[in-house]
């Protein structure tokens, strides 16, 4: 009985975020020309995603990634996103 009990409160409750996947960035980068300026990043170039949310503002994730560049080369890449009622938005990018 306590197992089923915890098993059906473990599946109510909302799942914890680890911060947005590669689509999910690649979306944010989509959607926010004026952040990416010339630049342009698909799913398929960015690689090892890794996100943490700020301490005090559990809705925006600083995500330090991989990226293909124009001619191939992998550059590291910082980008400070937010989880917003529509998706994930990119704040800034370096």
């Amino acid at each position: 009985m306590m197992l089923l009990l915890t098993f059906a409160l473990a599946a109510t409750q909302p799942e914890a975020r680890s911060g947005p996947s590669k689509a999910e960035l690649a979306a944010a980068f989509d959607a926010a020309p004026e952040v990416m300026a010339p630049a342009s990043m698909r799913a398929d170039t960015i690689h090892s995603v890794r996100c943490r949310a700020f301490e005090e503002e559990p809705t925006e994730y600083r995500c330090r990634f991989k990226a293909s560049d124009a001619d191939g080369r992998l550059r590291r890449r910082s980008a400070i996103v937010a989880l917003g009622k529509d998706g994930w938005v990119l704040l800034s990018l370096k």
